[in-house]
Protein backbone atom coordinates (compact mmCIF):
# COMPACT_ATOMS: atom_id res chain seq x y z
CA UNK A 1 0.00 0.00 0.00
CA UNK A 2 2.76 2.44 0.95
CA UNK A 3 4.64 1.68 -2.25
CA UNK A 4 1.45 2.31 -4.28
CA UNK A 5 0.97 5.68 -2.59
CA UNK A 6 4.56 6.69 -3.32
CA UNK A 7 4.23 5.76 -6.98
CA UNK A 8 0.92 7.61 -7.26
CA UNK A 9 2.35 10.74 -5.61
CA UNK A 10 5.37 10.72 -7.91
CA UNK A 11 3.14 10.27 -10.96
CA UNK A 12 0.84 13.14 -9.99
CA UNK A 13 3.77 15.50 -9.34
CA UNK A 14 5.41 14.51 -12.61
CA UNK A 15 2.25 14.71 -14.72
CA UNK A 16 1.18 18.08 -13.32
CA UNK A 17 4.24 19.76 -14.83
CA UNK A 18 3.49 18.54 -18.35
CA UNK A 19 1.90 20.54 -21.11
CA UNK A 20 -0.07 18.01 -23.12
CA UNK A 21 -2.82 15.87 -21.54
CA UNK A 22 -1.84 12.92 -23.75
CA UNK A 23 1.21 12.45 -21.52
CA UNK A 24 -0.98 11.12 -18.69
CA UNK A 25 -0.55 7.58 -20.06
CA UNK A 26 3.25 7.58 -20.10
CA UNK A 27 4.94 4.66 -18.38
CA UNK A 28 6.16 5.63 -14.93
CA UNK A 29 9.53 4.13 -13.97
CA UNK A 30 11.25 4.72 -10.65
CA UNK A 31 14.95 4.07 -9.91
CA UNK A 32 15.74 0.64 -8.49
CA UNK A 33 16.91 -0.13 -4.96
CA UNK A 34 20.28 1.49 -4.31
CA UNK A 35 22.77 1.54 -1.44
CA UNK A 36 24.30 4.79 -2.65
CA UNK A 37 23.17 8.41 -2.50
CA UNK A 38 22.92 10.53 -5.69
CA UNK A 39 26.02 12.42 -4.53
CA UNK A 40 27.87 9.08 -4.35
CA UNK A 41 26.77 8.40 -7.93
CA UNK A 42 28.67 11.54 -8.88
CA UNK A 43 31.70 10.50 -6.81
CA UNK A 44 31.86 7.03 -8.37
CA UNK A 45 31.37 8.47 -11.84
CA UNK A 46 34.28 10.86 -11.44
CA UNK A 47 36.59 8.07 -10.30
CA UNK A 48 35.56 5.95 -13.29
CA UNK A 49 35.87 8.93 -15.66
CA UNK A 50 39.43 9.53 -14.51
CA UNK A 51 40.18 5.85 -15.19
CA UNK A 52 38.53 6.04 -18.60
CA UNK A 53 40.26 9.20 -19.73
CA UNK A 54 43.67 7.80 -18.88
CA UNK A 55 43.27 5.18 -21.59
CA UNK A 56 40.95 6.59 -24.26
CA UNK A 57 41.52 9.60 -26.47
CA UNK A 58 38.89 12.30 -26.41
CA UNK A 59 38.19 14.24 -29.58
CA UNK A 60 39.88 17.64 -29.78
CA UNK A 61 37.53 19.44 -32.18
CA UNK A 62 35.82 22.54 -30.83
CA UNK A 63 32.75 22.60 -33.05
CA UNK A 64 32.02 18.90 -32.49
CA UNK A 65 32.43 19.18 -28.72
CA UNK A 66 30.29 22.32 -28.56
CA UNK A 67 27.60 20.65 -30.66
CA UNK A 68 27.39 17.43 -28.61
CA UNK A 69 27.27 19.44 -25.39
CA UNK A 70 24.46 21.68 -26.68
CA UNK A 71 22.41 18.71 -27.91
CA UNK A 72 22.91 16.91 -24.62
CA UNK A 73 21.76 19.94 -22.63
CA UNK A 74 18.54 20.14 -24.65
CA UNK A 75 17.78 16.54 -23.71
CA UNK A 76 18.67 16.67 -20.01
CA UNK A 77 16.21 19.55 -19.60
CA UNK A 78 13.55 16.82 -19.91
CA UNK A 79 15.32 14.08 -17.94
CA UNK A 80 13.58 12.84 -14.78
CA UNK A 81 15.16 12.40 -11.36
CA UNK A 82 18.16 14.15 -9.87
CA UNK A 83 19.78 17.06 -11.69
CA UNK A 84 23.21 15.53 -12.20
CA UNK A 85 26.17 17.53 -13.61
CA UNK A 86 25.90 15.89 -17.03
CA UNK A 87 28.89 16.07 -19.38
CA UNK A 88 28.96 14.88 -22.99
CA UNK A 89 32.24 13.85 -24.60
CA UNK A 90 33.31 12.33 -27.91
CA UNK A 91 35.83 9.48 -27.94
CA UNK A 92 38.06 9.52 -31.02
CA UNK A 93 37.36 5.92 -32.04
CA UNK A 94 35.90 4.39 -35.21
CA UNK A 95 33.92 1.76 -33.29
CA UNK A 96 30.19 2.32 -32.77
CA UNK A 97 29.52 2.61 -29.07
CA UNK A 98 28.38 4.81 -26.19
CA UNK A 99 28.69 4.70 -22.39
CA UNK A 100 27.16 6.42 -19.40
CA UNK A 101 28.87 6.64 -16.03
CA UNK A 102 27.02 7.16 -12.74
CA UNK A 103 26.53 10.83 -12.01
CA UNK A 104 26.29 12.07 -15.58
CA UNK A 105 29.47 11.58 -17.69
CA UNK A 106 28.35 10.35 -21.12
CA UNK A 107 30.64 9.29 -23.95
CA UNK A 108 29.92 8.55 -27.61
CA UNK A 109 32.45 7.41 -30.17
CA UNK A 110 33.16 9.37 -33.32
CA UNK A 111 32.26 6.18 -35.19
CA UNK A 112 28.74 6.27 -33.77
CA UNK A 113 28.24 9.87 -34.88
CA UNK A 114 29.39 8.88 -38.36
CA UNK A 115 26.92 5.96 -38.36
CA UNK A 116 23.96 8.18 -37.45
CA UNK A 117 22.02 9.49 -40.43
CA UNK A 118 20.54 12.56 -38.75
CA UNK A 119 20.36 14.50 -35.48
CA UNK A 120 17.28 12.68 -34.10
CA UNK A 121 19.19 9.38 -34.32
CA UNK A 122 22.14 10.78 -32.38
CA UNK A 123 19.73 12.35 -29.88
CA UNK A 124 18.28 8.88 -29.35
CA UNK A 125 21.66 7.50 -28.30
CA UNK A 126 22.23 10.38 -25.87
CA UNK A 127 18.71 10.09 -24.45
CA UNK A 128 19.22 6.37 -23.82
CA UNK A 129 22.47 7.01 -21.94
CA UNK A 130 20.90 9.90 -20.00
CA UNK A 131 18.16 7.49 -18.94
CA UNK A 132 20.69 5.04 -17.48
CA UNK A 133 22.07 7.92 -15.40
CA UNK A 134 18.66 9.25 -14.34
CA UNK A 135 17.46 5.78 -13.33
CA UNK A 136 20.75 5.19 -11.47
CA UNK A 137 21.33 1.85 -13.17
CA UNK A 138 25.11 1.93 -12.69
CA UNK A 139 25.12 2.20 -8.90
CA UNK A 140 22.07 -0.08 -8.71
CA UNK A 141 24.18 -2.81 -10.33
CA UNK A 142 27.04 -2.09 -7.92
CA UNK A 143 24.60 -2.17 -4.99
CA UNK A 144 23.35 -5.59 -6.00
CA UNK A 145 26.88 -6.94 -6.47
CA UNK A 146 27.87 -5.55 -3.06
CA UNK A 147 24.79 -7.00 -1.38
CA UNK A 148 25.49 -10.43 -2.85
CA UNK A 149 29.00 -10.40 -1.40
CA UNK A 150 28.52 -8.76 2.00
CA UNK A 151 26.27 -10.00 4.80
CA UNK A 152 23.36 -7.86 5.98
CA UNK A 153 25.06 -7.15 9.30
CA UNK A 154 28.17 -5.81 7.57
CA UNK A 155 26.47 -3.42 5.14
CA UNK A 156 25.63 -0.26 7.08
CA UNK A 157 26.79 2.96 5.43
CA UNK A 158 28.70 2.22 2.23
CA UNK A 159 31.83 4.00 1.03
CA UNK A 160 32.39 4.49 -2.69
CA UNK A 161 36.15 3.86 -2.55
CA UNK A 162 35.78 0.84 -0.26
CA UNK A 163 33.08 -0.68 -2.45
CA UNK A 164 35.03 -0.13 -5.67
CA UNK A 165 38.12 -1.71 -4.11
CA UNK A 166 36.18 -4.64 -2.68
CA UNK A 167 34.46 -5.38 -6.00
CA UNK A 168 37.47 -4.45 -8.17
CA UNK A 169 35.37 -1.95 -10.10
CA UNK A 170 37.10 -0.07 -12.90
CA UNK A 171 36.17 1.34 -16.26
CA UNK A 172 35.71 -1.42 -18.76
CA UNK A 173 32.78 -1.56 -21.19
CA UNK A 174 30.58 -4.53 -20.30
CA UNK A 175 31.65 -4.62 -16.64
CA UNK A 176 29.82 -3.45 -13.53
CA UNK A 177 28.60 -0.68 -13.40
CA UNK A 178 28.44 -0.57 -17.22
CA UNK A 179 26.69 -3.89 -17.81
CA UNK A 180 22.94 -3.51 -17.57
CA UNK A 181 20.23 -6.15 -17.39
CA UNK A 182 17.67 -6.56 -20.17
CA UNK A 183 15.08 -4.99 -17.85
CA UNK A 184 17.33 -1.96 -17.29
CA UNK A 185 17.80 -1.61 -21.05
CA UNK A 186 14.02 -1.75 -21.49
CA UNK A 187 13.54 0.94 -18.85
CA UNK A 188 16.19 3.15 -20.47
CA UNK A 189 14.46 2.77 -23.84
CA UNK A 190 11.12 3.84 -22.34
CA UNK A 191 12.52 6.88 -20.54
CA UNK A 192 14.61 7.79 -23.61
CA UNK A 193 11.43 7.70 -25.69
CA UNK A 194 9.81 10.11 -23.23
CA UNK A 195 12.83 12.44 -23.23
CA UNK A 196 12.92 12.51 -27.03
CA UNK A 197 9.17 13.11 -27.21
CA UNK A 198 9.36 15.97 -24.71
CA UNK A 199 12.27 17.53 -26.63
CA UNK A 200 10.33 17.34 -29.90
CA UNK A 201 12.24 14.51 -31.59
CA UNK A 202 10.66 11.51 -33.30
CA UNK A 203 11.58 8.62 -30.94
CA UNK A 204 11.31 6.12 -33.80
CA UNK A 205 14.53 7.53 -35.24
CA UNK A 206 16.31 5.88 -32.31
CA UNK A 207 15.24 2.49 -33.67
CA UNK A 208 16.37 3.44 -37.17
CA UNK A 209 19.92 3.83 -35.91
CA UNK A 210 19.68 0.41 -34.28
CA UNK A 211 18.67 -0.99 -37.67
CA UNK A 212 21.71 0.63 -39.28
CA UNK A 213 23.93 -1.01 -36.67
CA UNK A 214 22.21 -4.38 -37.19
CA UNK A 215 22.90 -4.13 -40.92
CA UNK A 216 26.57 -3.32 -40.26
CA UNK A 217 27.39 -6.40 -38.15
CA UNK A 218 31.14 -5.73 -38.29
CA UNK A 219 33.87 -5.58 -35.68
CA UNK A 220 32.99 -1.89 -35.26
CA UNK A 221 29.65 -2.85 -33.70
CA UNK A 222 30.58 -5.88 -31.58
CA UNK A 223 30.78 -3.97 -28.28
CA UNK A 224 27.44 -2.30 -28.99
CA UNK A 225 25.76 -5.66 -29.62
CA UNK A 226 27.23 -7.10 -26.43
CA UNK A 227 25.76 -4.23 -24.42
CA UNK A 228 22.43 -3.92 -26.26
CA UNK A 229 20.83 -7.30 -27.12
CA UNK A 230 17.26 -8.12 -28.28
CA UNK A 231 16.80 -5.40 -30.88
CA UNK A 232 13.35 -6.54 -32.05
CA UNK A 233 11.95 -6.36 -28.51
CA UNK A 234 13.41 -2.89 -28.04
CA UNK A 235 11.81 -1.60 -31.24
CA UNK A 236 8.43 -2.83 -30.00
CA UNK A 237 9.01 -1.15 -26.62
CA UNK A 238 9.65 2.22 -28.25
CA UNK A 239 6.63 1.98 -30.54
CA UNK A 240 4.36 1.05 -27.63
CA UNK A 241 5.56 4.01 -25.56
CA UNK A 242 5.06 6.41 -28.48
CA UNK A 243 1.45 5.21 -28.70
CA UNK A 244 0.99 5.79 -24.95
CA UNK A 245 2.28 9.34 -25.40
CA UNK A 246 -0.42 9.99 -27.98
CA UNK A 247 1.59 9.46 -31.15
CA UNK A 248 4.36 11.65 -32.48
CA UNK A 249 5.07 14.98 -30.75
CA UNK A 250 3.46 18.17 -32.00
CA UNK A 251 5.80 20.48 -33.91
CA UNK A 252 8.20 17.61 -34.49
CA UNK A 253 11.82 18.63 -34.93
CA UNK A 254 13.62 17.89 -38.15
CA UNK A 255 17.28 17.37 -38.93
CA UNK A 256 20.05 19.86 -38.11
CA UNK A 257 22.73 21.28 -40.43
CA UNK A 258 25.04 21.47 -37.40
CA UNK A 259 24.88 17.68 -37.07
CA UNK A 260 25.90 17.18 -40.70
CA UNK A 261 28.69 19.74 -40.40
CA UNK A 262 30.14 17.81 -37.45
CA UNK A 263 29.63 14.46 -39.18
CA UNK A 264 31.35 15.71 -42.35
CA UNK A 265 34.30 16.92 -40.28
CA UNK A 266 34.63 13.50 -38.65
CA UNK A 267 34.29 11.65 -41.94
CA UNK A 268 36.96 13.87 -43.50
CA UNK A 269 39.32 13.09 -40.65
CA UNK A 270 39.98 16.79 -39.98
CA UNK A 271 40.27 16.26 -36.23
CA UNK A 272 42.86 15.72 -33.56
CA UNK A 273 42.76 13.49 -30.52
CA UNK A 274 42.91 15.11 -27.12
CA UNK A 275 45.89 13.23 -25.63
CA UNK A 276 45.07 10.62 -23.01
CA UNK A 277 46.63 11.35 -19.63
CA UNK A 278 48.90 8.33 -19.94
CA UNK A 279 50.21 9.68 -23.26
CA UNK A 280 50.96 13.18 -21.99
CA UNK A 281 54.45 14.35 -21.49
CA UNK A 282 54.57 16.22 -18.19
CA UNK A 283 56.71 18.97 -19.68
CA UNK A 284 57.82 19.56 -23.25
CA UNK A 285 60.46 22.24 -23.35
CA UNK A 286 59.20 25.18 -21.32
CA UNK A 287 55.54 24.41 -21.89
CA UNK A 288 53.40 23.66 -18.83
CA UNK A 289 51.59 20.36 -18.39
CA UNK A 290 48.48 20.08 -20.56
CA UNK A 291 45.10 20.64 -18.84
CA UNK A 292 43.79 17.66 -16.91
CA UNK A 293 40.35 16.36 -17.89
CA UNK A 294 39.56 15.96 -14.20
CA UNK A 295 38.19 19.11 -12.57
CA UNK A 296 37.82 20.68 -9.14
CA UNK A 297 35.35 23.29 -7.90
CA UNK A 298 36.15 26.93 -7.22
CA UNK A 299 33.54 28.80 -5.19
CA UNK A 300 34.00 32.54 -4.76
CA UNK A 301 31.88 35.35 -3.40
CA UNK A 302 29.72 35.73 -6.49
CA UNK A 303 30.79 32.98 -8.90
CA UNK A 304 31.65 29.30 -8.97
CA UNK A 305 33.13 27.14 -11.71
CA UNK A 306 35.14 23.98 -12.29
CA UNK A 307 38.72 24.04 -13.59
CA UNK A 308 41.43 21.44 -14.39
CA UNK A 309 42.79 19.85 -11.22
CA UNK A 310 46.39 20.49 -12.31
CA UNK A 311 45.78 24.26 -12.53
CA UNK A 312 45.88 26.79 -9.71
CA UNK A 313 43.58 29.67 -8.84
CA UNK A 314 44.86 33.06 -7.70
CA UNK A 315 42.86 36.17 -6.84
CA UNK A 316 43.76 39.84 -7.01
CA UNK A 317 40.92 42.20 -6.20
CA UNK A 318 37.96 41.22 -8.39
CA UNK A 319 40.19 39.40 -10.89
CA UNK A 320 40.60 35.61 -10.84
CA UNK A 321 43.45 33.83 -12.64
CA UNK A 322 43.32 30.10 -13.40
CA UNK A 323 46.54 28.72 -14.84
CA UNK A 324 48.90 25.73 -14.78
CA UNK A 325 52.28 25.80 -13.08
CA UNK A 326 54.50 27.72 -15.49
CA UNK A 327 51.50 29.49 -17.01
CA UNK A 328 52.94 32.93 -16.23
CA UNK A 329 56.04 34.24 -18.01
CA UNK A 330 57.70 37.43 -16.74
CA UNK A 331 54.57 38.23 -14.77
CA UNK A 332 52.19 37.88 -17.75
CA UNK A 333 49.84 34.98 -18.37
CA UNK A 334 50.86 32.88 -21.36
CA UNK A 335 48.65 29.82 -20.71
CA UNK A 336 45.42 29.96 -18.72
CA UNK A 337 42.29 32.02 -18.14
CA UNK A 338 41.51 35.35 -16.50
CA UNK A 339 38.04 36.08 -15.11
CA UNK A 340 37.21 39.69 -14.26
CA UNK A 341 34.59 42.45 -14.44
CA UNK A 342 34.45 45.61 -16.53
CA UNK A 343 32.24 48.67 -16.05
CA UNK A 344 31.15 49.84 -19.53
CA UNK A 345 29.30 52.86 -18.17
CA UNK A 346 32.46 54.08 -16.48
CA UNK A 347 34.65 53.48 -19.53
CA UNK A 348 35.96 56.36 -21.56
CA UNK A 349 35.15 54.17 -24.59
CA UNK A 350 31.41 54.23 -23.83
CA UNK A 351 29.70 54.81 -27.18
CA UNK A 352 32.81 54.13 -29.29
CA UNK A 353 33.01 52.32 -32.61
CA UNK A 354 32.53 48.57 -32.95
CA UNK A 355 35.57 46.30 -32.56
CA UNK A 356 33.82 42.95 -32.04
CA UNK A 357 32.08 43.34 -35.41
CA UNK A 358 34.72 45.04 -37.57
CA UNK A 359 32.48 45.06 -40.63
CA UNK A 360 29.73 46.99 -38.86
CA UNK A 361 29.64 50.78 -39.22
CA UNK A 362 30.79 52.59 -36.09
CA UNK A 363 28.10 54.47 -34.23
CA UNK A 364 27.50 56.10 -30.90
CA UNK A 365 25.21 54.18 -28.57
CA UNK A 366 22.62 55.46 -26.16
CA UNK A 367 22.42 52.46 -23.82
CA UNK A 368 24.61 49.60 -22.75
CA UNK A 369 24.05 46.34 -24.62
CA UNK A 370 26.14 43.19 -24.59
CA UNK A 371 27.56 44.05 -28.00
CA UNK A 372 28.68 47.60 -27.29
CA UNK A 373 29.90 46.68 -23.80
CA UNK A 374 32.10 44.02 -25.43
CA UNK A 375 33.40 46.60 -27.90
CA UNK A 376 34.36 48.88 -25.03
CA UNK A 377 36.13 46.04 -23.24
CA UNK A 378 38.21 45.20 -26.33
CA UNK A 379 39.18 48.86 -26.65
CA UNK A 380 40.22 48.83 -23.00
CA UNK A 381 42.30 45.65 -23.43
CA UNK A 382 44.04 47.19 -26.43
CA UNK A 383 45.53 49.86 -24.19
CA UNK A 384 47.96 47.30 -22.78
CA UNK A 385 48.25 45.31 -26.02
CA UNK A 386 47.97 47.60 -29.08
CA UNK A 387 48.56 44.67 -31.46
CA UNK A 388 45.41 42.83 -30.34
CA UNK A 389 43.25 41.99 -33.38
CA UNK A 390 39.80 40.45 -33.82
CA UNK A 391 40.21 37.39 -36.04
CA UNK A 392 36.73 35.93 -35.85
CA UNK A 393 33.39 37.69 -35.77
CA UNK A 394 31.27 37.21 -32.70
CA UNK A 395 29.11 34.19 -31.98
CA UNK A 396 26.44 33.77 -29.33
CA UNK A 397 26.20 31.25 -26.53
CA UNK A 398 24.80 31.09 -23.00
CA UNK A 399 26.62 31.14 -19.69
CA UNK A 400 24.53 30.00 -16.72
CA UNK A 401 21.42 30.75 -18.76
CA UNK A 402 22.47 34.31 -19.62
CA UNK A 403 23.19 35.49 -23.16
CA UNK A 404 26.92 35.66 -23.84
CA UNK A 405 29.19 36.77 -26.69
CA UNK A 406 32.31 34.98 -27.91
CA UNK A 407 35.12 36.80 -29.75
CA UNK A 408 38.40 35.29 -30.91
CA UNK A 409 41.44 37.57 -31.01
CA UNK A 410 45.19 37.43 -31.53
CA UNK A 411 47.90 39.35 -29.72
CA UNK A 412 51.58 39.07 -28.82
CA UNK A 413 52.48 36.18 -26.52
CA UNK A 414 54.81 36.66 -23.53
CA UNK A 415 56.80 33.68 -24.86
CA UNK A 416 57.17 35.27 -28.30
CA UNK A 417 55.14 34.89 -31.45
CA UNK A 418 51.37 35.03 -31.73
CA UNK A 419 48.90 34.35 -28.92
CA UNK A 420 45.26 33.28 -29.37
CA UNK A 421 42.75 34.91 -27.01
CA UNK A 422 39.28 33.41 -26.52
CA UNK A 423 37.02 36.10 -25.02
CA UNK A 424 33.57 35.37 -23.57
CA UNK A 425 31.47 38.24 -22.20
CA UNK A 426 28.25 38.29 -20.14
CA UNK A 427 26.35 41.44 -19.14
CA UNK A 428 25.18 41.08 -15.54
CA UNK A 429 22.00 42.61 -14.03
CA UNK A 430 24.11 45.15 -12.08
CA UNK A 431 25.38 46.61 -15.37
CA UNK A 432 28.89 45.15 -15.10
CA UNK A 433 30.37 43.05 -17.90
CA UNK A 434 31.77 39.76 -16.58
CA UNK A 435 34.41 38.47 -18.96
CA UNK A 436 36.55 35.37 -19.40
CA UNK A 437 39.77 35.39 -21.45
CA UNK A 438 41.47 32.10 -22.25
CA UNK A 439 44.99 32.56 -23.62
CA UNK A 440 47.62 30.28 -25.13
CA UNK A 441 50.31 30.54 -27.81
CA UNK A 442 48.94 29.99 -31.30
CA UNK A 443 50.62 26.57 -31.61
CA UNK A 444 49.14 25.34 -28.31
CA UNK A 445 45.68 26.87 -28.47
CA UNK A 446 43.81 23.80 -29.78
CA UNK A 447 45.07 21.81 -26.78
CA UNK A 448 43.68 24.39 -24.34
CA UNK A 449 40.41 25.47 -25.92
CA UNK A 450 38.47 22.51 -24.54
CA UNK A 451 39.59 23.38 -21.00
CA UNK A 452 38.57 27.02 -21.52
CA UNK A 453 35.16 25.93 -22.77
CA UNK A 454 34.67 23.57 -19.82
CA UNK A 455 35.39 26.36 -17.34
CA UNK A 456 32.86 28.70 -18.95
CA UNK A 457 30.25 25.95 -19.34
CA UNK A 458 30.48 25.13 -15.63
CA UNK A 459 30.04 28.75 -14.44
CA UNK A 460 27.29 29.55 -11.95
CA UNK A 461 26.72 33.18 -10.99
CA UNK A 462 25.70 34.01 -7.43
CA UNK A 463 25.37 37.79 -7.69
Amino acid sequence: MRKTLKITAFFIAFASALVFPALADRTNILPAWNLFSPQQDIEMGRILADDLERSLQLLDEHNANTYIDALGKQLIAHAPGNKYPYQFKIVNDDSINAWALPGGSIYVTSGLIQAAQNEPQLAGVLAHQISHVALRHGTAEVSQAYANRVSNSARGRVSVNDTMTRLNIRFEPGSTPLKYSSEEERQADIVATQILWDTGFDPRQMTQLWQTIVNDRSSRTSDFFNAHPQFSNRVATVRTEVQKLGGLPRNIRGDSPDFHSVKDTLLAGNTNAWPSISDRNANTGNRPELPSTRTVLYRGRDIEFRYPDNWRVSEEGDSISVAPDGGFVSGSMAWGMTIASFDPQGSRYFGSNSFANPGAPGARVDSTTLGNATDQLIAYLRQSNPNMRVVRNTERRRVDGAQAMVVELTSESPVGGTERDWLVTVLRPNGLLRYFVGVAPQADFSQYQRAFDQIVTSVRFMD
